[in-house]
């Protein structure tokens, strides 16, 4: 296989024939030499990509940046797949796409949120190499009010309304669990605090970025729902980030609502929470 290497067609041809070997080791050479091989290489890739040794399909998979725009719905595709490992190259790849477009973006925001840690957290990698940190605005740690909802009736009630009269809630702070506040509870509640940001810094967007809530969140800025991380118990520890450019008011005061839930030990935003100011890095 090295020898027909740089053959142009009759070589990808060679090699295509190769995929379908009974040796996997031969299979795997085979997939490896067609990525260099350029977009002519393409639809022998595609067939790689069926193939039922997952080894084959990884090396693919890896090797798909270098097809720029083209290999950008195979990737997306990829990102279906059952097995993690498959899903985690297809977000290296989509990482290393050149140009950076709306799509490839949305794709790995998408990633971020996959079940498989391994997954989400080279997807949140590779989404943030797009860009540079202007600022970083860290959310104070006290002066939070704080509620709980064994009934669950906050949604209903807009407990995230700006405007909402909770004077009569608990003080809290962050970047601890509840359970360190003395709050034996295991359930929903709710976190609010109003700050005050500066003038509009130049940016191409802006993230809220949580480090650490156990075990889901959902979260209001202004009254405007930004997002949520609700991936189950094992989103305990898992950072995220939701974009909140259009909804924050620079110059003016600012009200954030989390709604946290944990089904089991600690519970609630334990991690710092950060205001992320970013621009395109490319």
């Amino acid at each position: 296989l090295l020898e027909i290497k740089g053959q142009g067609a009759q070589a990808i041809a060679q090699l295509a024939g190769a995929l379908q070997d009974r040796d996997p080791v031969v299979a795997r050479t085979a997939a490896r030499l067609l990525v260099p091989c350029g977009k002519p290489a393409l639809p022998a890739l595609k067939q790689a990509l069926q193939s039922d040794d997952l080894l084959m399909r990884r090396t693919v998979l890896m090797g798909l940046c270098d097809f720029g725009p083209d290999a950008v719905e195979l990737l997306a595709e990829a990102l279906k797949a059952e097995h993690p490992l498959l899903r985690q190259a297809a977000v290296f790849s989509l990482g290393r796409v050149r140009p950076r477009s709306a799509r490839v973006r949305e794709l790995l925001d998408q990633a971020g949120k996959d079940e498989a840690t391994i997954v989400s957290e080279a997807a949140l990698h590779a989404a943030r190499s797009s860009y540079a940190t202007v600022q970083a605005i860290r959310l104070p740690r006290d002066s939070w009010k704080f509620k709980l909802d064994p009934e669950r009736v906050g949604k209903d009630g807009k407990w995230f309304a700006p405007d909402l009269d909770d004077s009569g809630w608990d003080d809290i702070g962050i970047e601890k669990a509840w359970q360190g506040f003395d709050y034996d509870y295991i359930g929903v509640a709710w976190y609010r605090r109003t700050i005050e940001l500066p003038a509009r810094p130049e940016s191409d967007k802006v993230e809220l970025r949580f480090e650490g809530v156990d075990e889901c969140a959902w979260v209001w800025v202004n009254g405007q729902y930004a997002g949520e991380h609700d991936i189950g118990p094992a989103g305990w520890n898992k950072p995220f980030s939701l974009d909140v450019t259009d909804l924050l008011r620079w110059d003016e005061q600012n009200q954030i609502t989390v709604r946290a839930m944990n089904t089991a030990m600690a519970g609630g935003i334990w991690r710092p929470v950060t205001i992320m100011i970013l621009e395109l890095a490319e």
